[in-house]
């Protein structure tokens, strides 16, 4: 089962019409991400999440100071994947309509998305990639939104188990349902962690 909304969905699940996979979830907690295409691929676009009990792979790409945060718990098969833009959704009109937008409110909504799917959230790993200080400022949104993850998992008992994050250069991820995320960054470079 995949479940993921598009961020032009009716306020009112009642009244959508479409017959995708996602029916069943509520509006509040899965925001974003399109459904599986032919090849099994869920497209994550920046400020939206994901999640996958079945074998679709979880992609985002475009990935400068936004940071991408993988969360599984693989015993129970269940997967989610959020494109965080900003550290904070604090104070921000937007942090309860976009909650994916931002790291701590886009973290919080995805494990509570995740306890909907099956999973047990003190089951749960992270693998977190991005961050990157795309230009020369003097308090650039890459390294706070790497310092924000690091802080909401800690406060949820959350163990980030693998990162790749900073640098200079922009990433590309892939969530494979064997809870590998695998990045690729504009330099060439590929890894799996």
């Amino acid at each position: 089962m995949t479940r993921s909304l598009p961020d032009d969905r009716p306020d009112d699940p009642a009244t959508s019409t479409g017959s995708d996979a996602v029916t069943d979830a509520d509006p509040a907690t899965v925001t974003g991400g399109s459904a599986a295409d032919d090849r099994g691929r869920i497209k994550v676009g920046v400020g939206e999440l994901a999640v996958a009990t079945d074998e679709s792979t979880l992609t985002t790409s475009g990935l400068g100071s936004c940071v991408a945060v993988a969360l599984v718990d693989e015993r129970a098969g269940v997967r989610g994947l959020l494109h965080a833009m900003l550290p904070t959704g604090e104070g921000r009109p937007t942090a309860a309509s976009r909650p994916a937008k931002y790291v701590d409110t886009g973290v919080d909504t995805l494990i509570g998305a995740l306890d909907d799917a099956g999973a047990d959230p003190r089951r749960l790993e992270a693998r977190v990639a991005g961050g990157a200080e795309m230009l020369d400022l003097t308090d650039a949104v890459g390294p706070r939104n790497v310092e924000r993850v690091g802080e909401v998992l800690d406060s949820v008992g959350v163990p980030i188990v693998a990162s790749d994050v900073g640098d200079t250069v922009g990433r590309t991820v892939r969530f494979d349902p064997d809870g590998r995320l695998v990045i690729r960054a504009a330099d060439g470079f590929e890894r799996a962690i």
